[in-house]
This record gives structure tokens, C-alpha cells and sequence, in this order.
């Protein structure tokens, strides 16, 4: 069974093992308007969903507006296919009150599971998909 439990600063490191640019692109990490969850399977963290509201000052790799929150995701390597992506989604989902949006690589798989939890694609951006999940 996963649950999840909120992220906290001490989370950061973890977070950035699963997502790769995750300092760079969400520094001090939580801010107070941050959002974040850590998947706990088997007693041990086993993935991790946050999301950050950015500003045009300070766009973000999935800006489509100041109102809309831009996540990341990940799943620890040998964790993944056991609902672990689906139950963070379905978290960081219920969690907010915005829409939310996520750039997605060509070709990665977890492109599928941000189209069957209701994201669609709105925009090209290099060799990502920008998708959004609206609340409108």
C-alpha cells in the first residue's frame, strides 16, 4: 500500500534524486505557496510530486500562466509500474485548488499517465510537451 505524507525542506534531496534540475528550477524549496508529497511504500520513500507557482518574472520550464501550478514527478527506479506515479497524482490533484502543468521529454513514458489523469497538451517547447491539467 503507498501513502503520502507532505514534503518538508528535508525532502529536497530526495526530490532532486528523482528529478533531476529540481534545485535549479524550485529553489528553497517549500516556499509557504509550494505543494508537495512524498510516496511511502514498504516504509521507505518511494516517489515524490511538487509544485510551485511561478511568476512571468521567474517562468519555470511549464509556465502557461501565474495561476497555474508547474509540477514535477518522479518514481524511484525499480518502484515504478506499481501505482506509486498514479497515487502522487492523484494526491498533488485533490491537493489543489489550480490547474497545473508539467513539460514532459519526447518520449517518456509518464506522458501516459499525465493523459489518463486528465492533462492535455497545449504547447511545443524543444523536445517537450507542455501539458495542462485544468480546473476551469
Amino acid at each position: 500500500m503507498t501513502t503520502l505524507r507532505r514534503a518538508t525542506v528535508q525532502d529536497s534531496a530526495f526530490i532532486e534524486s528523482l528529478c533531476p534540475g529540481f534545485g535549479r528550477v524550485a529553489p528553497g524549496f517549500p516556499r509557504d505557496t509550494d505543494l508537495g508529497f512524498i510516496a511511502v511504500r514498504e516504509g521507505a520513500d518511494a516517489g515524490a510530486v511538487w509544485s510551485r507557482l511561478f511568476t512571468p518574472d521567474d517562468p519555470g520550464p511549464a509556465w502557461v500562466g501565474d495561476d497555474t501550478r508547474q509540477l514535477g514527478l518522479g518514481v524511484v527506479e525499480g518502484r515504478r509500474g506499481e501505482g506509486i506515479g498514479r497515487a502522487l497524482m492523484n494526491g498533488i490533484i485533490a491537493a489543489t485548488t489550480t490547474s497545473l502543468s508539467v513539460s514532459v521529454a519526447d518520449d517518456d513514458p509518464v506522458e501516459e499517465l499525465f493523459r489518463k489523469s486528465g492533462f492535455v497538451p497545449v504547447s511545443r517547447s524543444g523536445s517537450s510537451t507542455v501539458m495542462v491539467h485544468s480546473r476551469r
